[in-house]
């Protein structure tokens, strides 16, 4: 029956598009894990790095929302795990965070909880991604 099932899925398609949204989600998240380590969110430090680089964060940060807002609608195609809600919530924090880059008043209490809301988002969606398959 499983043989069944996974030659059905090649001949219409289905485990293709499953593992082009696959591939593109996970190079998203690679990404996104390139720019907690770049800015140390995942230190003891803090934002601080962050905030030092303010410019160059911010454009990182729209970079991120921006790739990954299509990504969502893309989850949809992925056999498993709710993928899709999980993307929307790491786009929302990452928009989230870099608004709060933008207004130097509300920087430094929100931009902690800010921080940790993105790691948390991400992490539950890196978590989520390790139990999925190429089909």
């Amino acid at each position: 029956m499983s043989s069944l099932k996974s030659r059905l899925n090649v001949l219409t398609g289905a485990s293709t598009r499953h593992n082009k949204a696959l591939r593109e989600i996970n190079d998203w998240t690679e990404a996104i894990q390139s720019v907690l380590t770049s800015y140390d969110l995942y230190g003891n430090s803090g934002p601080d790095i962050l905030l030092s680089k303010s410019g160059q964060a911010k454009f990182d940060l729209t970079s991120l929302s921006y790739k990954g807002r299509p990504l969502i609608e893309r989850a949809g195609k992925i056999k498993g795990p709710e993928i899709t809600k999980l993307i929307h919530d790491v786009v929302d924090c990452v928009e989230s965070l870099r608004r709060l880059m933008i207004h130097p008043s509300l920087q430094m209490e929100r931009v902690k909880q800010g921080t940790v809301n993105l790691r948390s988002s991400y992490e539950k969606l890196h978590d989520a991604l390790a139990t999925i398959e190429y089909l």
